[in-house]
C-alpha cells in the first residue's frame, strides 16, 4: 500500500482505502499498546464516590483498578440515555441522536449513519485487533463496520436474556433454563394503586438447584471476552477490546449464594433525604421543581419504601456481581499477559437517581445524579507503554471536569493517531497534563425525550474565585419556566439552587456563557433562540433578526 508521509508527520491512511473514506495519520512509532475499554450502564455517584450518608459497595477490583490508575472524580456524560451517550463518546462528538430508539419519535435519528466515523474503526485500519461484547445501542452497522462480522452487537436497552440465543444455550451447558424470579420488584401503576413496572428481583430455584452466579449474564459476557482474547488472531497486534455491561442497569437479576450480603446491606441501608421528605408530603415536593420530575415519579412507582428499599439493594448486590466478574475477567488478562500490557478505561455511560427526589433509574431530565460518571483510567506499568505519554504517578485523582467525550481523543493519541474530522472532546491526557479547556469544548449534555418529550440542555462550569470557587452545573429546560442550578459536590445539600436570591449572579453567568456557546455554534441554534427568549436581559445578540430573513 501507498502511504504518504505529511508535514506534521505520520502517514495518511484511510478506513477504506478504496474509496478514501476517513483518511488520517498513523505515527506507528507511538503505537502498539493495547487497548481495553470496559463500560458499565447506569451507575449511581455513591458507588464510587465517598459520599457522607450513602453506602458504598464492596467492589474490591474496581478499587483495585482506581489504585492502579487516574480517576476523575467529575466526569460527565453528554446525556443520560443510553444511545445519544455512547454515540458521543464513539464519535467524540455531541451526538443528533437525542433519545433511546425504544422512545423515539418517527424522525428522530436512533442509529449512527453510515458516514459516521467511531474511534475503534480507526483502530482496527491502523493495525488492531478489534474486538467486542455486549451492547452497542447506537446500530448494529457500525459496530460491524469496527469490530468485523464476529461482533453480535446487541442493540436496545433491555437485557437480552429473554431471547438471545447464546446465552440461553450458555445457560444449557450449565443446566438451567430461561430463568424468572421467586421474589420480584415492582413499582405502583400510573393510579398509585395497581402493581406496576417490574424492576426484575431474584432468581428463583430451577429443579431444585440454587441458581449460581456464574450463570448469570455478566458471567456470559466475561466468559465471551475470554474467549475473544484467547482465540484472536496474530497475538503480535495490538489488541483493542470493548465490553459493554448491561448492568447495574434494571431489571436486576440477583442469583442465589447471595442472602448473607443482602442481610449486611438491608442493615446499613438508608433512604435519600429528598425520598423521605416527599414521602411525608405525599410526594408533593415541598420545594419549586420542573414537571418532568412529577411525570417521572409516576412512571416509576415507587411509593412504597419497601420496593425502594428492595430496589436499593438489588442494584448494589448487582454491582458487586458486576465486580467480582470485572476481576474474573482481570484474570484472564492477567494470564494472557495482558494486565500490565494493556491501558484499561473503565466508566459508565450515565448515572442513576437510586432513589433521590423518588426516582430511580434515569429520565428526560438533567440533573447531575444521571449525567455525573465514574471515569478510571489504567495505563501499562512500567515501561510497558509505547506511547511516550506524560502521566502522573498513580494512583492520581484528577477534580477537573471532563466529558466522555474525551475519551476518543485520548485513545487515539495513544495509538498515535490524528485527523481532521470535527470532534468536541479534548484528550483526557491534555487534562492530566493540567492543560485549560478549550472555551470552543465547554462540556454540555443534552435531553430530547425519554418516557416524555422534555428538551433540556446543560452546562458544566466553575465559578468564583479561590476557596470559593466552585463547580456547578446549570439545566435549561426549554419547556417548563424552572431551570436548575446545582453545586457539583456531594457535600453540600443536594439541592436546586435555581430561585435562591443568593445565587443570581452564578444563574446569570451560567445563562450568559449558555448563549455564547449555543450562539456561535450551528448545531446549538434551535437552542440560542429559546434561551434568549427566556432571558433577553442577559443574552445579548437575541433581540434582532429572530426570524432569519438576514
Amino acid at each position: 500500500m501507498l502511504f504518504v508521509t505529511t508535514a506534521t508527520g505520520g502517514r495518511i491512511k484511510y478506513i477504506n482505502p478504496m474509496n478514501g473514506h476517513g483518511p488520517f495519520r498513523f505515527k506507528p512509532e507511538h503505537s502498539g499498546d493495547n487497548i481495553i475499554v470496559i463500560t458499565m450502564d447506569m451507575v449511581p455517584p455513591e458507588f464510587y464516590l465517598d459520599i457522607h450518608g450513602k453506602f458504598k459497595p464492596d467492589t474490591p477490583n474496581i478499587d483495585q483498578l482506581k489504585n492502579q490508575g487516574i480517576f476523575f472524580s467529575n466526569a460527565y456524560s453528554t446525556s443520560p440515555l443510553c444511545s445519544p451517550s455512547r454515540a458521543s463518546y464513539l464519535t467524540g462528538r455531541y451526538s443528533y441522536i437525542t433519545t433511546n430508539s425504544e422512545r423515539a419519535h418517527d424522525g428522530h435519528e436512533i442509529h449512527l449513519r453510515d458516514s459516521d466515523i467511531i474511534y475503534p474503526e480507526y483502530l482496527k485500519a491502523s493495525g488492531y485487533h478489534t474486538r467486542h461484547i455486549g451492547k452497542s445501542h447506537t446500530g448494529t452497522h457500525k459496530f460491524m463496520d469496527a469490530f468485523g462480522e464476529n461482533d453480535s452487537p446487541w442493540n436496545r436497552w433491555s437485557p437480552p436474556w429473554y431471547d438471545e440465543d447464546r446465552y440461553i444455550s450458555f445457560l444449557n451447558q450449565k443446566g438451567f433454563s430461561r430463568f424468572s424470579f421467586k421474589k420480584e420488584i415492582f413499582g405502583k401503576d400510573l393510579t398509585g394503586t395497581g402493581r406496576g413496572n417490574s424492576y426484575g428481583g431474584w432468581i428463583g430455584d430451577q429443579n431444585g438447584r440454587p441458581f449460581p452466579p456464574d450463570a448469570t449474564y455478566p458471567a456470559f459476557l466475561v466468559q465471551q471476552a475470554a474467549e475473544c482474547v484467547a482465540a484472536r488472531k496474530g497475538k503480535n497486534k495490538p489488541l483493542y477490546l470493548q465490553l459493554d455491561f448491561f448492568g447495574p442497569h434494571q431489571p436486576f437479576a440477583i442469583p442465589a449464594g447471595m442472602d448473607k450480603r443482602e442481610r449486611e446491606i438491608r442493615n446499613r441501608l438508608k433512604l435519600p433525604e429528598s425520598y423521605l421528605k416527599l414521602s411525608d408530603k405525599k410526594f408533593n415536593a415541598p420545594w419549586p421543581e420542573p414537571r418532568v420530575y412529577r411525570m417521572y415519579r409516576k412512571n416509576w412507582g415507587l411509593y412504597d419504601k419497601n420496593a425502594l428499599e428492595d430496589y436499593t439493594t438489588a442494584q448494589i448486590l448487582q454491582f458487586e456481581i458486576l465486580d467480582t466478574m470485572l476481576g474474573k475477567f482481570f484474570t484472564t488478562l492477567k494470564e494472557e499477559d495482558l494486565f500490565d500490557d494493556s491501558w484499561i478505561f473503565l466508566f459508565a455511560d450515565h448515572g442513576e437517581m437510586n432513589g433521590e427526589l423518588a426516582l430511580v433509574d434515569k429520565g428526560a431530565f438533567l440533573n447531575p445524579r444521571v449525567i455525573q460518571t465514574p471515569l478510571i483510567v489504567k495505563p501499562p506499568s512500567g515501561s510497558h507503554t509505547n506511547t511516550g505519554i506524560g502521566l502522573p504517578e498513580t494512583p492520581s485523582v484528577i477534580r477537573t471536569p471532563v466529558s466522555l467525550l474525551d475519551i476518543a481523543p485520548a485513545i487515539l493519541e495513544i495509538a498515535g493517531i490524528s485527523h481532521d474530522e470535527r470532534t468536541d472532546g479534548v484528550s483526557l491526557f491534555n487534562t492530566i497534563n493540567g492543560k485549560k479547556r478549550p472555551e470552543n469544548k465547554p462540556v454540555l449534555c443534552e435531553i430530547w425525550s425519554h418516557v416524555i418529550p422534555n428538551p433540556a440542555a446543560a452546562l458544566i462550569f466553575e465559578h468564583g474565585e479561590g476557596n470559593r470557587k466552585r463547580k456547578y452545573m446549570f439545566t435549561f429546560n426549554a419547556t417548563d419556566d424552572i431551570d436548575e442550578l446545582y453545586v457539583l459536590d456531594w457535600k453540600v445539600p443536594f439541592i436546586n439552587l435555581f430561585a435562591d436570591k443568593a445565587c443570581r449572579n452564578i444563574v446569570e453567568y451560567a445563562v450568559s456563557k449558555m448563549g455564547e456557546i449555543f450562539k456561535h455554534d450551528e448545531r446549538w441554534k434551535g437552542y440560542f433562540s429559546f434561551i434568549a427568549l427566556q432571558y433577553p436581559e442577559i443574552i445579548k445578540g437575541g433581540k434582532t433578526d429572530r426570524q432569519k430573513f438576514l
